[in-house]
């Protein structure tokens, strides 16, 4: 139900309060609104509505969660060992750390710097009088008293009392209700809510922590979080390898020091060694970069994301729902052509103009109108304004002497007049937009029609269809994303202009007016490509049918009547140019408001995911072999194979640095798999080959009289060099010119650190007998890995993947939410 009660702040709707010295109270003309002086009386006082937290992080929140991460404390507390025994060369890995933290910082504060500037161009104002002049502010300067102007596809700021004017207002956010609920002088509206028609104005009673959606909790306050399954894949994974690192560390050392008698500082050097073999230290930094570096190239496409892994689910969408108005076309329309029907073309005129005259809208019909006949030099005298609104479909205004005129669709003011659907039809045919003018003898009190209403004639008009618009639309097909088209016009007129747009199958329409029922519904988004005359409830109920299809669902839009399906979505995109409400909902902002920009979007997208999972899976393979090998040396082991600084070198060469420069190239494949299932597939084959190899060469080499450590060592460390370099061209196949480069690059860098720093990482020469186990290394190694894939393909895979799909919310699985749209 709708909120209709408010505490009474005390201040008449017909006058408000100026404080003017001491105590004594004056009031002023309404139209003139508050003085500076009292703007800057109530800002001392703190009655000024409170500036939102800033939906980014600040400077000192993206130091802190770059540094002090668990994994980060873990790599500290074991460099400290390291000091602590003398062993400082294999403290190398420290500084890995620290440039890994110091990378993720500068790109972090980069793209912050980035996305504040463009915030002040999507900042959110509110229109006001003050000194008897209509100023635009910023929403965080509105004060207590203050008059502000609400009209349609306003976000309302602040709590208000409506003056004069009506409007109404989708209160869903609050109530769970989508009816839109009229607001007259007197009543109260409320922030969070916003204007679907009319206009108004307001005086505001309440500001900052006092908003009435300040008081309330639960679901309505709650923003819409972006469902991610990179992220709760990542999160799966890390939680996982923290509960092994701790007790095989502790496990190693008491062997290597209680059982084995190992001294003190060698059997530190393994348990270091163990530890940070199996940290995956870049995985977070590398899925932060990735992502900061994704926003960071939108925002120089003048694309603002409000949240940071919505360009991943844009990435993986099925479906995308386009509304037709200001995302085919342009957002303008023109008068075509003017047909009577019982009345003259001085009849029209007249009636266009005072509708227009009393509606005051900017929509882009009204100016279409307004541009065509231009304003009425002797407008009649307004009793009545009816607000066009998505849900009637018609607008309108009753004038003294003079009855009452409607403009709207003829379907919904002449349902029932086959005649004028038959004068009507060819045009829709032809793809244009039919507005219909009707008049009655009664002048109107209400929203409802008259039953003495008559056609006096329509203006027939086109949409200005988007410049590549096409283009756009092929792309999309080639990707495989479904399409629809959603608006509330003509679903002929809708069809034809798809049809116009390239849109495939546009010729399969539906009028979503005669949709009934939830089942009616879901069958018609299966069989429908473009959908007509839909109400705002309507295009919600869209979505949520898709997504209980199985689809991850994106959907643009500009109107507050895209609000609902908008917040429903699992990404969602807004224009600009589009309303405060459809904004503030969206998980993406066009700057430019072009819709053709949306390939760009998707392509990054791909990029960022593409590279992320590919360099995780590398970070993996030393995951799971470190874990695997420290299990096999607590039962079949005398020592741990590896020092830490070689486990650092390898690390370094074959997959921080080629990763870091790896995820700047294009990769705009489209995302199949499920992410943890594709980088379990690329890492646990690798990982488990690795371990083996290592575990046959520290027991086999012995009694190939290869038996000295540093030996075994030195060719344990060549032969994981060498697979972590097929690793490396498998997993980022096919080679382009640019991965050869840096494959070769560093394969060549490997090979001169080893050859330079032997003495260092403690590598010597090695034998005849050690050659011949390297060589079978090297030929079986691909072997065993492929082995591995197919049983994990048949045995492992599925497993992992019902896991992960377990713990990943699934769109038909998501609960409906009740959200409060973000006011900012």
């Amino acid at each position: 139900m709708a909120i209709n009660n408010m505490p009474d702040p005390g201040i008449s709707p017909q006058k408000r309060p100026v404080q003017s010295g001491g105590d004594t109270v004056r009031y002023r003309r309404l139209d003139q609104g508050l003085t500076e002086q009292d703007v800057a009386q109530r800002v001392r006082e703190g009655r000024v509505n409170t500036p939102p937290k800033s939906p980014g992080k600040t400077v000192p929140q993206i130091i802190f969660t770059n540094v002090f991460t668990f994994f980060n404390l873990l790599n500290l507390a074991f460099f400290v060992l390291i000091l602590i025994v003398g062993s400082y060369k294999n403290g190398l890995f420290m500084m890995i750390i620290i440039v890994n933290s110091a990378i993720g910082i500068i790109q972090e504060l980069r793209t912050k710097k980035t996305l504040d500037s463009l915030a002040i161009l999507t900042a959110s104002h509110a229109e006001v009088i003050r000194d008897g002049e209509h100023k635009k502010i910023d929403i965080k300067e509105i004060v207590e008293d203050d008059l502000i102007v609400l009209s349609t596809g306003d976000q309302i700021p602040t709590d208000c009392r409506v003056i004069s004017g009506n409007i109404e207002c989708n209160e869903s956010m609050l109530t769970g209700e989508s009816e839109a609920v009229s607001k007259n002088p007197g009543a109260s509206v409320f922030s969070g809510a916003f204007v679907t028609s009319g206009k108004a104005l307001c005086q505001v009673v309440h500001v900052g922590k006092n908003n009435y959606i300040e008081t309330i909790s639960g679901e309505a306050k709650k923003v819409k979080a972006v469902n991610s399954q990179l992220r709760n894949s990542i999160n799966q994974i890390l939680h996982l390898v923290s509960y092994f690192i701790v007790p095989l560390c502790a496990a190693l050392f008491a062997k290597m020091y209680f059982l084995l008698k190992q001294p003190l500082k060698a059997s530190v050097e393994s348990m270091v060694t163990s530890g940070i073999g199996m940290i995956p230290e870049g995985v977070v930094l590398l899925t932060s970069a990735a992502l900061t570096l994704g926003v960071l190239r939108l925002a120089r496409e003048r694309t603002v994301v409000q949240e940071l892994y919505c360009i991943e689910t844009l990435a993986r969408v099925d479906v995308l729902c386009l509304d037709k108005t200001g995302t085919l076309t342009e957002g303008k329309v023109k008068v075509e052509k003017t047909v009577n029907v019982a009345g003259s073309d001085n009849d029209l005129r007249e009636g266009f103009q005072n509708i227009i005259h009393a509606q005051n809208d900017l929509n882009d019909t009204a100016e279409g109108i307004r541009e065509y006949y231009h304003d009425a030099s002797s407008p009649w005298q307004i009793s009545y304004v009816i607000p066009f609104s998505s849900d009637r479909k018609y607008s309108g205004a009753a004038f003294k002497d003079h009855g009452t005129y409607y403009m709207g669709a003829f379907q919904f003011l002449m349902p029932y007049d086959r005649v004028l659907e038959e004068a009507i039809h060819p045009y829709l045919e032809e793809g244009y937009r039919v507005i219909l003018l009707c008049h009655s003898e009664t002048e109107a009190e209400s929203n409802t029609l008259p039953d003495d209403l008559k056609p006096l004639g329509f203006l027939v008009m086109s949409d200005v269809i988007r410049k590549d618009c096409e283009k756009t639309l092929g792309y999309f097909k080639e990707q495989g994303v479904e399409l629809r088209v959603i608006s509330g016009d003509d679903p002929l007129t809708v069809s034809k202009i798809a049809m116009r747009c390239g849109l495939e199958n546009a010729d399969r329409y539906c009028d979503a007016s005669k949709i009934t029922s939830l089942e009616e519904m879901k069958a018609a988004v299966e069989k429908y490509v473009v959908f007509g005359r839909v109400r705002p409830e309507q295009k919600k109920m869209m979505v949520e049918c898709l997504q209980a299809a199985g689809k991850t669902v994106a959907m643009t839009g500009d109107g507050v009547n895209d609000v609902l399906a908008l917040k429903t979505a699992d990404c969602s995109i807004a224009m600009a140019s589009g309303s405060e409400a459809a904004k503030h909902a969206a998980n993406i902002v066009l700057l430019d408001s072009d819709f053709t920009s949306m390939p760009h979007v998707v392509n990054e997208g791909r990029r960022v995911i593409n590279n992320i999972c590919n360099a995780t899976s590398l970070y993996l393979i030393k995951t799971t072999f470190s874990i695997l090998l420290t299990i096999g040396t607590l039962f079949l082991g005398r020592q741990y194979p590896f020092q830490a600084v070689q486990l650092s070198i390898i690390s370094g060469c074959a997959v921080g640095i080629p990763t870091f420069f790896l995820q700047l190239e294009p990769s705009f494949r489209k995302i199949r798999s499920n992410f943890m299932e594709l980088v379990f597939r690329n890492a646990l084959p690798a990982g488990i080959v690795i371990a083996i190899v290592t575990l046959m060469i520290t027991n086999i080499g012995i009694r190939l009289d290869a038996s000295s450590q540093p030996m075994l060592s030195t060719i344990c460390v060549l032969c994981i060099g060498w697979i972590y370099f097929f690793m490396l061209k498998r997993i980022y196949s096919p080679m382009t010119t640019y991965r050869r480069i840096v494959c070769y690059v560093m394969e060549i860098s490997y090979l001169i650190v080893m050859t330079v720093g032997q003495h260092i990482l403690e590598l010597t020469a090695v034998s005849v007998a050690g050659i011949m186990i390297l060589f079978g290394i090297i030929t079986l190694s691909p072997i065993m890995i492929d082995l591995f894939e197919t049983v994990y393909d048949k045995k492992l895979g599925p497993k992992i993947q019902e896991i992960a799909e377990r713990n990943y919310e699934k769109p038909d699985k998501k609960k409906k939410r009740k959200e409060a749209v973000a006011y900012h």
